[in-house]
C-alpha cells in the first residue's frame, strides 16, 4: 500500500512485566518501528488500527501497564524532527565477533 494511503500512529507504553512488555513491543514491530525504547512508530492499513488496539487492550494488564496512541497526519509527519544518531536496526541471523 503507497505510504499516502497509510495511517501514521505513534505508540508508547509503560509495561511492568518484562515478558509482556516483550510481547507487546513484536505486536508492535510487526506494524512499525521503534523509535525509542517504549515508544514506535506504527504504518497502518484501512482498519488494522481497530485489530492492534484490541490486542494491545487484550495483553496489558491494566492495573499495572499503560500505553497511549497519537495519530500522525501527513503535515504531523512532514513537520517531525529528530535530533542524534537513529538507533540501529537489530542485527538478523548469527553474528560472528
Amino acid at each position: 500500500m503507497p505510504a499516502a494511503h497509510q495511517r501514521r500512529i505513534v505508540v508508547s507504553y509503560d509495561i511492568a512485566c518484562q515478558r509482556r512488555r516483550a510481547k507487546i513491543a513484536q505486536l508492535l514491530l510487526d506494524h512499525g518501528e521503534r523509535v525509542q525504547e517504549s515508544v514506535f512508530e506504527l504504518a497502518l492499513r484501512e482498519g488494522e488500527w481497530a485489530t492492534v488496539r484490541r490486542a494491545l487492550d487484550e495483553m496489558i494488564d491494566p492495573v499495572a501497564d499503560h500505553w497511549r496512541a497519537w495519530p500522525l497526519c501527513v503535515q504531523d509527519r512532514a513537520d517531525a524532527r529528530q535530533l542524534g544518531l537513529p538507533r540501529p536496526a537489530p542485527l538478523a541471523g548469527a553474528v560472528v565477533v
